[in-house]
């Protein structure tokens, strides 16, 4: 059985957690069995400090160290002087006197007084008294110097002998030993309730990590089944959030892809449809004897024929841009000449319409760029016959030439009807047409600006659609130039 990703989530977090708490634990508790242990060295140097202050003492008294040679209970009664008092409840340790501080002792004196309770001996039974050269005087059993901490001790600046204390291997007291495996104890429960948090938080928490990848599963699969309206929330700023938008933008030009489709579809069903239909009626009306196999009656089903025709080949060569598989030559072109041989295979139907057509040089009557001059030569009856067709008698058409380092700018302007400037950059999309005065009574099926777009796209080049002074609209081409 494969775990699912929550399943992972969930385990990775709750064995994150314990680790990580199992690392906290044994630094806390190693942390604190060594800060307990030093304290309880400090106390144990503090009653030194004490037990040297009274031996140094004794030294000036008697002027040497003879008066504790062999003497072990005076050793034993200075360690209960200088010790700490009891813990209570501390088994196998009697209560032991200390002299209260500033009463005289003698050395000899043989008796201890008694003046309440002490720390018992198990700091003094660690001790050993040494003189000015290390040598042993009394106390400990023969251990060696080098596993001491030898303690000096002075008068007036000068070292007249060492305490030396034997390392503690373990706590002298109940009572610390007690209290240092109560708090090791407790520290052994937070790691426990860390991991059973972790436990009750993990679960939630993979929860809502997991709930915009949730979303992007039941949207994924919606959009498999062909639903490109769905939307996901974007719920987060994090790499999922924008993973989010990113579905939402993926699922946004499906959909109108989809659209575009539908309406492709439909528009080409349109436009064969209404010359077929024409086509249809001149031939049932033949076969009826409505109409006679006459020149005339001919002539429009040629007409409709060719109709037919120019729409496939143009639907032809845009599936083929689509594809691209539209093939293009590229060869050194003067685009101007190609321009002026175009306008004057259009001055004859102009001047029919009663539409002047003017080119304007600019200046500029040769240039050079790379292109395929059959498209180059394509692009231009196109835009002219769009003119041609939807501008109204008298009227006028303006060829403009400007040329630049790097681009060739053609605009061409006609006069009225002009096209609403909230429909200008629909123009270059297919089957669109304008409803009102520049529409489908013209002739036209709404692909000519559309291949003129793929056209000069090929050529690198810039195709844009603005209003003109004419009144009319102006199309403005950039064309790059052959460089070099």
């Amino acid at each position: 059985m494969k775990l699912k990703i929550k399943h992972k989530l969930f385990f990775t977090l709750l064995l994150s957690s314990a680790i990580v708490s199992l690392a906290l634990h044994l630094f806390v508790k190693s942390s604190f069995e060594r800060g307990f242990k030093e304290y309880v060295k400090i106390q144990e140097l503090e009653q030194l400090d004490l037990l040297t202050s009274q031996l140094q003492e004794y030294y000036q008294q008697t002027g040497g160290w003879d008066f504790i040679v062999g003497n072990h209970r005076l050793w034993r009664q200075l360690h209960r002087e200088t010790s700490l008092p009891i813990p209570p409840g501390e088994e196998g340790v009697a209560p032991m006197a200390v002299r209260p501080p500033g009463s005289p002792l003698s050395p000899a004196s043989g008796k201890e007084p008694d003046v309440g309770p002490g720390r018992p001996g198990i700091v003094g039974q660690r001790l050993i008294l040494f003189n000015s050269d290390k040598s042993w005087i009394i106390g400990g059993a023969g251990e060696s110097q080098n596993e001491l901490k030898m303690i000096p001790i002075k008068q007036q600046d000068a070292i007249i002998g060492y305490i030396g204390l034997v390392p503690a291997e373990k706590l002298a007291f109940d009572r610390d030993r007690h209290f240092l495996k109560q708090q090791v104890e407790t520290f052994a429960f937070i790691p426990v309730i860390i991991v059973v948090l972790s436990l009750l938080l993990s679960f939630p928490v993979t929860i809502h990590l997991l709930r915009p990848i949730n979303a992007l599963t039941k949207g994924t699969r919606k959009l498999i089944a062909g639903k490109f309206m769905t939307r996901i929330p974007v719920t987060t700023g994090d790499e999922l959030g924008r993973l989010s938008k990113d579905f939402n933008t993926l699922a946004m030009t499906l959909e109108n892809n989809e659209k575009n489709r539908k309406q492709w579809a439909a528009d080409i069903s349109h436009e064969l449809r209404t010359p077929l239909s024409v086509l249809r009626g001149e031939v049932e009306a033949l076969q009826d004897g409505i109409r006679q196999p006459d020149p005339q009656t001919l002539g429009i089903l040629h007409g409709e024929v060719m109709q037919l025709e120019r729409m496939v080949s143009d639907l032809y060569e845009l599936s083929m841009s689509d594809v691209g598989a539209l093939n293009y030559k590229r060869v050194e072109v003067n685009p101007i000449g190609i321009l002026e041989g175009t306008i004057e295979s259009f001055e004859h139907r102009m001047s029919e319409k009663e539409l002047k057509l003017t080119l304007h040089h600019g200046g500029v009557h040769s240039c050079t760029l790379l292109g395929d001059p059959e498209r180059l030569q394509q692009l231009f009856t196109n835009l002219l016959e769009n003119s041609l067709r939807y501008t109204d008698g008298p009227g006028m058409i303006h060829v403009n030439l400007m040329l630049g380092k790097e681009y060739l700018t053609v605009t061409i302007e006609d006069s009225t009807p002009t096209v609403p400037k909230e429909h200008l950059g629909q123009l270059f999309e297919r089957f669109y047409r304008v409803e009102g005065s520049r529409n489908r009574k013209t002739g036209g099926a709404g692909l000519g600006l559309a291949i003129c777009k793929n056209i000069v796209e090929a050529h690198e080049g810039k195709i844009t659609a603005e209003s003109s002074l004419l009144g009319g609209i102006m199309i403005k081409l950039e064309l790059p130039l052959a460089l070099g």
